[in-house]
This record gives C-alpha cells, structure tokens and sequence, in this order.
C-alpha cells in the first residue's frame, strides 16, 4: 500500500474516532485537546530531516520507505487506537523507514518552523545493536512524532529523544516489538510546547526480552506535560524498569500514568516503575497514576509515585554555605534529576539533556 492511500484511509477515520485518554480525578480530565486543531493543518509539505549514520544500516525516506517498511509501518502503533493517531497517519510529511543488520550509530535531528508530522520505522536483524537519537527543534502549530521499533532477537537497541520544539500542540507515541534475548533502553526528555502528550510502550514478547525507561520532563509557565509509560510482559523471565523525573514551576502541570501489565504466559517476571515529581511554585500542579494489571502470580513487581517541595533543610544546609536562596534552588534541581542521568548511556543524548534542564533553570 502507497504512502498516500495510507493517509486517504486515515483521513477518513480521523472524525470517527476520540482523543487519547487522560487520567481522572473526581470533577476532573487532566488532559483536554483543543477542539480546532485540525483547522491548524493547512499545509504538510514533505521535510527531510537531517540524518547520520554510521555502521551497518541502510535508511529510506517517504514512498520508498512506506514501501521497504510494508506490514512494519503503523503495525506497532494502530491508526485507528485515536484520533490523535489517525490525524498523524492522515498528514504525515517525514517518513523514515531504517533497517539494522548488524551495529549502527543512528542521529537523526529534526528542525523546522512549520507542521511536523515525522513517522520512524526501525528493523533490526538478529544480533544488532543499535544506538539511536531523535532531536526535534524549532517551533510549530502542531507536531506529532511516532517510533515504531521492531527487535530481532539477541538485538539492543539504546533510543534517546529530546523534545524541544515548541509546539501549541505535541504528540509523540512510541512503541518497540521486543525479541528473544533483546534489551530496549529508552530515554525521552520533554521540555518545551504548550500542551504535550507522550506515550511510550515496550511489548517484551520474546523470551529474556528487557526494558529500561527513563523519563524526564519540566514544564515552566503554564506548560502541561502529560507522560505514559507502558510495558507488556508477554514473554518469560522478562524484565523492566520504570524510573522518571519531572519538576514542574509556575503555572505548569505535570501527569504521569506508568503500566505494567503481565500476562499469564509471562512467569518470571521482575518489573519495577518510579516517578517522583517536583514541585518548585506552589501554583504548579502534579498528579500521577501508577498500576500494576497482573495475570501471573510468578511475578516479582512494585510500583511507587512521589510528588513535593524542596525540602527546607537542603536549601538551609547549602544557604549556610554561601548560596543565595536561588543559587540553592538551582542546585537542588540539577541535584534532583542525577539519578535518572546517571542511567542515560547515550553520552551526546546525555549532555543534551544537560543543557535542556540548564537552559530551563537559567530562564527563572
């Protein structure tokens, strides 16, 4: 199927289907979409991104890659799970389909003053390991960024984004098929755009299939960041670790919802989640909801989320010392996010995201 018969269907879904959920308080939908974003897509001209790789890969772009990728494309991720989904599938411009047979160094950077509508497909073969980034930049209406991944077996795959393009709209979903024998490691920073929402799912089918999600994100003003991390224990003797961060300042609002879902095939399991939030003005806001679905008693799992303020004896402990208060504020919050850099093992991605939580300290 061509690349625009893709878009045709989709495009005739986009009005049947609902927006992505959102958590729920009693009187309360965290996460609302405006009703006219649709009336904000008026062009969705073809971009290319800017793409390096080194090692053993070949990439596709547009109708090539819709062709090389086939079944692969939007098979991880259903055109008709939203209408967030179907608008993507409806005006994708950026299409980038990558086959992995061996090892691979893979950046890909996307920067633009327009609509971005970027889909990447990745496949590896057995026995691949692969690191790859994806850099959005620029600013837009509206942006929406889906990763499918697909791992072969006895493969690892480290993926980083950062998520700095300052959209009215942001909507990224990514998702990995893992294999036999395979590790995904994941990282997503989210820092600029208005209204923000991520979804990021690892199905661990294969046997001995792991995962790693980091997370970090920091709203300012009045952003709304709206974070979900899902994996799926379908395999034995699977494994995953949950661990994210977020501060939140101002006005902004913080939502995380974390999944760990283990199906009755999946004996063994060990799978663990963390988020912890903080909370810099008393006007910022954070709620999230962890869960825990379990089909297997053969099972090792927790699951835990912590939201509060800096903590007055830190901020008088480094005080004594010589800071002023803001100098104590900003050290607390570099402080606050070491324990999930620490596990970033991408060491560009990682000094990126540095800077991104810099950048946001130095703008206060």
């Amino acid at each position: 199927m061509t690349l625009e018969t893709i878009k045709e269907n989709a495009s005739k879904k986009i009005n049947e289907l609902e927006y992505p959920e959102s958590i729920r308080t009693p009187g309360r939908t965290w996460t609302r979409y405006p009703k006219k974003i649709q009336e904000n897509i008026n062009n969705t001209e073809e971009f290319k991104p800017e793409i390096n790789i080194s090692g053993d890969a070949e990439y596709y772009l547009g109708d090539e890659a819709a062709e090389e990728a086939g079944e692969n494309l939007l098979n991880a991720i259903k055109t008709e799970e939203n209408k967030l989904n179907a608008l993507h599938t409806a005006n994708i411009n950026s299409l980038v389909f990558i086959h992995v047979k061996g090892s691979a160094d893979i950046k890909i950077k996307y920067e633009t003053t327009k609509n971005l509508f970027s889909h990447l497909v990745l496949l590896t073969k057995t026995s691949s390991d692969v690191k790859i980034t994806e850099e959005f930049r620029g600013e837009a209406k509206i942006q929406t960024s889906f990763t499918e991944l697909y791992l072969g077996d006895n493969s690892n795959v480290d993926y980083g984004a950062v998520e700095s393009l300052d959209a009215e709209v942001s909507y990224s979903r990514r998702k990995a098929v893992v294999g036999r024998d395979s590790t995904i490691k994941w990282l997503n920073g989210q820092f600029e755009g208005q209204l923000n929402k991520t979804q990021i799912d690892a199905v661990l089918k294969g046997d001995n299939s792991e995962t790693d999600m980091t997370g970090v994100w920091y709203p300012t003003e009045q952003q709304h960041i709206d974070i979900a991390l899902h994996t799926y224990h379908v395999g034995t003797n699977t494994k995953c670790d949950m661990d994210s961060r977020a501060v939140a300042d101002d006005k902004s609002r913080s939502l995380y919802e974390g999944l760990q879902k283990v199906e009755q095939t999946a004996d063994d399991t060990k799978s663990f989640q963390d988020q912890e939030t903080l909370l810099i003005s008393n006007n910022a806001e954070s709620d999230a909801s962890p869960k825990l679905m379990i089909e297997n008693p053969e099972v090792e799992a927790s699951h835990a989320a912590a939201a509060g303020n800096i903590q007055k004896d830190k901020k008088h402990y480094l005080e004594s010392r010589g800071l002023t208060d803001e100098q104590a504020e900003r050290l607390v919050i570099k402080g606050y996010f070491e324990p999930v850099m620490e596990k970033i093992t991408l060491p560009d991605l990682k000094e990126k995201i540095r800077q991104e939580v810099q950048q946001k300290i130095q703008s206060k």
